[in-house]
């Protein structure tokens, strides 16, 4: 991420990454804590988990850690599979939740940005051909 130590493009790729990093955290962590209540258990809801609140989902030293080392996380949504109305079910759904809203949001961006961003087509044949 920060392969050239110039001041400014450090503070681009930041301004520029950002975002996408707390709004993934974000979907993802709500997305587990909705399953979760969907599924019985409001313990994350109780919690205050269940909102669309970045702050809510940080963890301090995940989020600085992300930023540096290019590993971080959030804090884990609480639950409690007492609470689930089918407890297998409900810990599996809870668990593919966060992953399955990450694919959804890069499918529902990539599409976005394909149609806004058109690739040319020797772009498109460069980056398709086989090179090996």
């Amino acid at each position: 991420m920060f392969g050239n130590l110039d001041f400014a493009s450090i503070l681009k790729q930041l301004l520029v990454l950002t975002p996408g990093i707390l709004f993934g955290l974000t979907i993802h962590e709500f997305a587990h804590a909705w399953m979760a209540n969907k599924m019985g258990d409001p313990t994350a809801r109780l919690a205050g988990r269940l909102t669309l609140n970045p702050l809510v989902h940080l963890d301090p030293v995940g989020t600085i850690l992300l930023f540096i080392a290019h590993f971080g996380w959030a804090k884990p949504v609480p639950i409690n599979a007492a609470n689930f109305r089918e407890p297998r079910k409900g810990i599996i759904l809870t668990s593919a939740a966060g992953p399955g809203a990450n694919i959804i949001c890069a499918l529902i961006f990539g599409i976005i940005i394909r149609m806004a961003f058109p690739v040319n087509e020797w772009a498109q044949q460069a980056f398709f051909s086989p090179s090996w």
